[in-house]
C-alpha cells in the first residue's frame, strides 16, 4: 500500500499528529491484537465485547463471533510461536464443545443449531492453523459439511440444523454464502484438492449471477466483502477477468454507503437505513474488502479505481482509529489494560 499520510486526533482534536498510513494501520492492529490476547479466558474463549466503564460483558456473543476470532488467532500464531498454546487451547474448546461429526460430515452445533457461516469459519480456522496436519481429518469433514449445504445450482442453504423459529434464508445467505466460498477456496489453497476448487467455482457462478449481474435487484452490502475476497482468490487462481470485474462492481456500489459528511469514514448512509445501523465490525470487514479491491485495481492497471478505493480506505481507517481506546478513561472503574486497544462499536 502506498505511503499516504493523514492526521490522527487523540483525545483533543486540536492536537494533530501526522502519521503515515502503514504506521497507523500497524498501530491499530497491534493494539487490537494485544487486547484480543489479553481477553482470552481460561477455557480458550474470547471476550466479544465489554463495557469499559462497568466491565459488563455483552450477551450477544455466539459461536460465529467466537470463530471469527479463532481464525484471527490461528493466523497470528503462524508467525508468533508464543501464541500457539493459546491457539491450541482455543481449538481444544471448539472441538470438544461445539464440534460434531456424523457420517463424514463435520459441523459446529451451538444451542441446538448448526449454521453455514459457523462451519465456514471453522474450516477457515483449521486451514489457517499451524497445526493443520493434526486436524486434517476434521478439516476434511468440515469441508464436506459445507458441501452438504450446497444445492445443485451452486447456491447454499443457511442451516445444517435449522432453528425452531422462522428465519429469512435470503438475508442469512448474504453473509454465509461468501464466507462458505472463502472457506472452500482457502481449504483448496492449503490442500490442493481440486474437488473443493471446482465446487467453489460452481457456487461462484451462481452468486455472480445473483449478486453481481443482478445487483440492482439483490444488493445488500453485507455480501460485498466476503464475495470480494472469494473473487480475489478466484482471480489469482484463474486470471479470469470476470472475477476482477465482479470485485469492481461490488465495491463501486459499496462506496455509496460510506459516510462523507457527518461521521466521516463509517459505512452508514441514512438514506438507506435498511442496510443496518453503523457498527465498527461492519466498518472493519468493509475496509478489508476494499483493500482487496484496491489491490485488484492496481494489478489490472485501473488507477482511477485504485485511487478511489484508497481514499475510502483512508477515511475508514481514520474513523476506526478514532473509535479505538488509546487513553485511560477517567470515569472507568476498570484497569486500563482491560480495554486498551479495544474498538467501540460506534461513535
Amino acid at each position: 500500500m502506498p505511503k499516504t499520510n493523514f492526521h490522527r486526533a487523540e483525545r483533543s482534536p486540536e492536537l494533530r499528529t501526522i502519521v503515515s498510513l502503514p504506521e497507523e494501520v500497524a498501530r491499530i492492529r497491534d493494539l487490537a491484537e494485544a487486547w484480543i490476547i489479553r481477553n482470552i479466558g481460561k477455557k480458550g474463549l474470547f471476550t466479544y465485547s465489554i463495557n469499559p466503564y462497568t466491565g459488563e460483558k455483552s450477551e450477544q456473543n455466539n459461536e460465529l463471533r467466537q470463530l471469527m476470532s479463532s481464525r484471527t488467532l490461528a493466523n497470528m500464531s503462524v508467525a508468533n510461536l508464543s501464541l500457539r498454546p493459546v491457539h491450541r487451547r482455543n481449538l481444544s474448546f471448539i472441538m470438544n464443545t461445539w464440534y460434531r461429526e456424523e457420517g463424514g460430515i463435520g459441523y459446529i452445533e451451538y444451542d441446538g443449531k448448526s449454521k453455514l457461516g459457523a462451519n465456514a469459519m471453522l474450516l477457515r480456522t483449521l486451514a489457517a492453523s499451524p497445526h493443520f496436519e493434526q486436524f486434517q481429518s476434521k478439516a476434511s469433514a468440515a469441508a464436506e459439511g459445507i458441501l452438504a449445504l450446497q444445492n445443485a445450482d451452486g447456491s447454499f442453504r443457511p442451516w445444517l440444523k435449522e432453528p425452531n423459529y422462522s428465519f429469512d434464508a435470503k438475508y442469512l445467505l448474504t453473509f454465509y454464502s461468501g464466507e462458505a466460498l472463502v472457506a472452500l477456496l482457502e481449504y483448496y489453497i492449503r490442500t490442493g484438492l481440486t474437488r473443493y476448487f471446482d465446487e467453489a467455482v460452481r457456487s461462484a457462478e451462481f452468486y455472480l449471477e445473483e449478486y453481481v449481474r443482478n445487483i440492482a435487484d439483490n444488493y445488500y452490502p453485507a455480501y460485498v466483502p466476503w464475495h470480494t475476497i472469494a473473487y480475489r482468490h478466484l482471480y489469482e487462481l484463474t486470471k479470469a477477468d470476470k472475477f476482477a470485474e465482479a470485485v469492481f462492481t461490488l465495491n463501486d456500489k459499496l462506496l455509496e454507503l460510506q459516510d462523507r459528511s457527518y461521521r466521516i469514514g463509517r459505512f452508514f448512509n441514512p438514506a438507506t437505513p435498511q442496510y443496518g445501523l453503523p457498527h465498527a465490525s461492519s466498518d472493519g470487514v468493509y475496509t478489508e474488502g476494499l483493500a482487496y479491491a484496491f489491490e485488484m485495481a492496481q494489478r489490472t492497471g485501473d488507477e482511477v479505481r485504485a485511487g478511489r478505493y484508497l481514499d475510502a480506505i483512508m477515511l475508514s481507517l481514520k474513523n476506526i482509529a478514532s473509535l479505538q481506546y488509546r487513553e485511560k478513561l477517567d470515569e472507568s472503574s476498570l484497569p486500563f489494560y482491560a480495554y486498551r486497544g479495544a474498538i467501540r462499536t460506534n461513535a
